[in-house]
């Protein structure tokens, strides 16, 4: 039987770059698919650990000689990883460019040392591809393989030493770049472009359009993407060159019923590989409570769903672990899983978040991290065998990520170290992750055609070629090292190539798919704002004013396997909605100010809120510091009023109670505060919130206040049902008076304004309910806690606060009358199904006007309203 023929090419890994026949002993291989394939034959196939192992080995080997003296001292004392991660890519470029350990004496202080560290690294660190080829050279001088040829793909002199070593001990086919043999234009191109790139100087070419060549360009890769799927739906056979974004194109040949190229893009960003970072950032004190709600929500999690969905919550909410809302929030939790699954699952929530944690300047224990590394392992490896096939691979994916780390940090611990800090720690686990993993659900279907993502990979000839976002690549880069330092290397066996060498070979390859196309070829630009690929340009120094076709023209006019797109007018906004008669819309039983405040001043807003039951996706993300800062002083404050010597603590006794008690309140509720850098929030929030409930107790004290009631739940009726509340404080004095206050975090001029204007609704709705109690009408008033402040219509309550009489010399029960003639007025436009859309872009009309005897009309803050684009657009 004859023996392999192989094909080999340094961009052939991980390609589709030849179409299957009905051959044996035929193999195109790229540099990893040829070293395996030969360790395989000459009997040196080993398991070989990651990359994120060799880093930790070769970092024990720079920390063996590091003292002052050596030229990577100062960043190894920094980044130890990072430094270990740049030096091994340094030895092993050279490795595989045929360096075997030795520097000339006379070599630089960088070469020197890393010759140094080389004598203890050879038997240290696991070997690179460099040294494995180096092994192959000297098995092949004993037995030969079961290979008749190597067809080259590019030049001999392009390889490295240690291939070009093994390589001359194989039988091989020197490479022959194609000459391209298109049609039309398409031909003429290229013989142009061949001999451009010879150095010859040529006339250039005037554009044809016999459609053997086409260019397009979008403003969106979307649109691009919607163009070319239909394009790779026929029979022509056709070699595709995928550039940026593939997957998008992917997506869209899905969509049109076309088959999956299988460009599924590799990313560190994957799901199952998110995990890990996540859970060892929950270590540090003080805790990152963003990173925990993304722990806590992400699909992938060892906390069990319900559980960490009700935690996830509660943190958003108040960030802060511990008190009396997450004891809450665990009983409810633990009655959910019953008694059976519930004590698993609190094992589950004090093993991943309610742990120990640790101080970033000290670091976290080694063997804290190892446990916590294991345990995620463990979660991964029971779910190996999951019978859903993307499940699966993320599944395995995220095992092998933990197993590279755990195999890191033993490796770790076995030289000495027993803490890490936050910055190594990510470091190893961005090692241990490497580039990631692909999209397991995006495999290449049945009828995908040669699909390369490297333009060096064209090597055969196709009857069409496509380019798609034809991008600017990545291009070589200069070496770190200097003339003398090159000079050195040479003199030491390593042969690195010059880097105009190195664009030179890029220039030709950057050809190969052109040269491929024997009658088409289809050239797909990035966006404008987007840099194009230097073939590009190649093109556009032959070429006299290349035809671009503006893919955003065939929306309009069609053609080219675009459909016209007919404009839609978006729906006009307009200031009132009428719904249909057979649509009848029932007024709910029991209203509450919020509920209220949209019916009247917005109603749209209260018809999708309400009786359309539209509700806006939410993303569990911790709260603004605005709501923040206002529910823990709040809190404090119900704190404060609930403590059973409140009355009688002098100011010191306050100033003791205070200090612990907004810690306690903190930690619970708001703890993103002492993340690193927010202490200087802290501490003004800590200051501004002292002020004011200083100030808060000196107004009561000064009001004669005997009883202060927190947080009380109102309850009443009025025309339309029932109508509840809870007022921050409920005050009596001496006499038996009673008066509201509403505590608000900021508005020191939005809320004096309302008592001026006598719009104070939600206090007249507070007050009038608790009327309904005694049949008095309680005194009212507004504390702005950021600034101190108190204001009131009168100061007969409250003697120090600031007055702010209403300007029209109307009451408390007088409002209440305008907000019932105000809501009768509504009730009669919801009854005859017509709805204002009070929005500022929006002009009011004759009918906005409300009734004399109602309430002035005001619109309400637009941030706030979840429904705002569905009111319209301006034409």
């Amino acid at each position: 039987m004859a023996g392999q023929s192989i094909t080999f090419g340094l961009h052939l890994d991980g390609q589709r770059a030849t179409q299957p026949g009905n051959t044996l002993g035929e193999s195109t291989l790229g540099p990893l698919g040829f070293l395996t394939f030969l360790e395989t034959q000459l009997g040196l196939l080993a398991l070989y650990p990651s990359q994120a192992e060799r880093i930790v080995q070769y970092r024990e080997c720079l920390q063996i000689l590091d003292d002052d003296h050596r030229f990577y001292h100062r960043s190894f004392s920094v980044d130890p990883l990072g430094t270990a991660a740049c030096l091994l890519a340094w030895r092993d470029q050279w490795a595989l460019c045929g360096w075997d350990g030795d520097m000339p004496d006379d070599a630089s202080k960088r070469l020197s040392d890393l010759a140094e560290v080389e004598t203890i690294a050879a038997t240290m660190v696991a070997a690179s591809i460099g040294q494995r080829l180096k092994a192959i050279h000297l098995a092949l001088q004993r037995r030969k393989p079961d290979i008749d040829q190597v067809q080259l793909v590019e030049p001999m002199k392009n390889f490295p030493g240690r291939w070009l070593a093994v390589l001359d001990a194989l039988p091989v086919v020197e490479a022959v770049e194609p000459e391209g043999t298109g049609v039309g234009f398409l031909g003429a191109l290229q013989v142009h472009l061949k001999e451009a790139s010879a150095g010859q100087t040529l006339k250039k070419l005037s554009w044809q359009d016999d459609r053997s060549v086409i260019v397009v360009q979008a403003e969106t890769r979307a649109l691009a993407a919607h163009w070319l799927a239909p394009q790779l739906d026929n029979e022509r056979p056709t070699l595709l060159v995928a550039g940026a974004d593939g997957a998008r194109l992917d997506a869209y040949l899905a969509a049109a019923s076309s088959p999956r190229q299988g460009l599924k893009e590799v990313s560190a960003f994957r799901p199952a590989l998110q995990v890990l970072p996540l859970a060892l950032e929950l270590l540090w004190d003080p805790l990152d409570y963003h990173a925990l709600v993304q722990f806590l929500t992400h699909p992938v999690c060892p906390v069990p769903g319900h559980a960490r969905r009700r935690l996830a919550e509660k943190i958003a909410d108040a960030p802060g672990i511990g008190g009396e809302y997450w004891q809450r929030t665990l009983a409810d939790i633990d009655v959910y899983y019953r008694e059976e699954q519930a004590p698993r699952v609190r094992d589950q929530i004090a093993i991943w978040i309610e742990h120990a944690r640790f101080s970033m300047e000290d670091g976290v224990p080694l063997d804290a991290v190892v446990e916590r590394v294991s345990r995620l392992a463990e979660f991964f490896r029971q779910r190996l065998g999951e019978t859903d096939t993307a499940k699966r691979v993320a599944f395995h994916a995220g095992y092998g990520q933990c197993h590279a780390c755990l195999e890191s940090l033993k490796g770790l611990q076995g030289q000495g170290t027993d803490r890490i800090r936050p910055r190594q720690l990510q470091k190893l686990v961005s090692q241990a992750t490497a580039s990631g993993s692909d999209n397991p659900l995006w495999l290449a279907e049945v009828g995908a055609r040669l699909v390369v993502t490297q333009p060096g990979a064209a090597i055969e000839p196709t009857a069409r070629v496509i380019w798609w976002q034809l991008a600017m690549p990545t291009l070589p880069s200069s070496d770190p090292w200097s003339a003398s330092e090159v000079r050195t290397l040479k003199r030491a066996g390593v042969a690195l190539s010059e880097v105009s060498d190195r664009f030179d070979q890029a220039a030709i390859e950057w050809l190969r798919p052109i040269m491929a196309a024997r009658e088409q070829l289809i050239l797909v630009l990035p966006p404008p704002s987007e840099e194009v690929h230097p073939v590009w340009q190649m093109i556009g120094a032959v070429i006299e004013q290349p035809k671009v076709v503006s893919l955003e023209t065939l929306l309009v006019s069609g053609g080219d396997f675009m459909t016209p797109v007919t404009p839609v007018q978006l729906p006009e906004a307009k200031r009132w909605w009428q719904l249909p008669k057979y649509a009848s819309i029932s007024l709910r039983e029991k209203e509450s100010f919020s509920s209220l405040e949209l019916l009247l001043f917005n109603p749209y807003q209260w018809l999708l809120r309400y009786p359309a039951a539209l509700r806006p996706s939410r993303i569990v993300s911790v709260e603004s510091d605005f709501r923040m800062f206002g529910n823990l002083a709040h809190g404090l404050v119900e704190r404060y009023f609930l403590f059973s010597v409140s009355e009688t603590m002098s100011d010191a006794e306050f100033n003791t109670w205070f200090a612990v008690a907004f810690a306690e309140v903190v930690d619970q509720g708001g703890a993103v505060l002492r993340m690193p850098g927010r202490g200087a929030d802290l501490e003004s929030f800590r200051f501004r919130l002292h002020q004011s409930m200083r100030t808060l107790r000196g107004q009561v004290a000064k009001a004669g206040m005997i009883k202060v009631v927190p947080e009380q739940v109102l309850s009443g009726k009025f025309e339309g049902g029932e109508l509840s509340g809870s007022a921050d404080l409920v005050m009596q004095n001496g006499r038996g008076e009673r008066g509201i206050v509403d505590m608000k975090w900021s508005g020191i001029k939005k809320f004096p304004e309302k008592l001026k204007e006598n719009r104070h609704l939600q206090l007249a709705i507070y007050a009038e309910l608790l009327r309904q109690e005694n049949g008095q009408w309680p005194s009212v008033a507004y504390y702005i806690l950021d600034r101190a402040r108190f204001f009131s219509p009168d100061n007969r309550f409250f003697p120090g606060a600031e007055v702010v009489p209403s300007a029209s010399g109307e009451n408390t029960a007088q409002l209440w009358q305008r907000f019932l003639a105000t809501w009768r007025w509504r009730v009669e436009q919801i009854r005859a199904g017509r709805f204002e859309v009070v929005l500022d872009r929006i002009s009011p009309t004759e009918e906005s006007a409300p009734p004399a005897e109602a309430m002035s009309m005001e619109t309400l803050n637009e941030a706030y309203n979840d429904y705002w684009a569905l009111a319209g657009w301006e034409k």
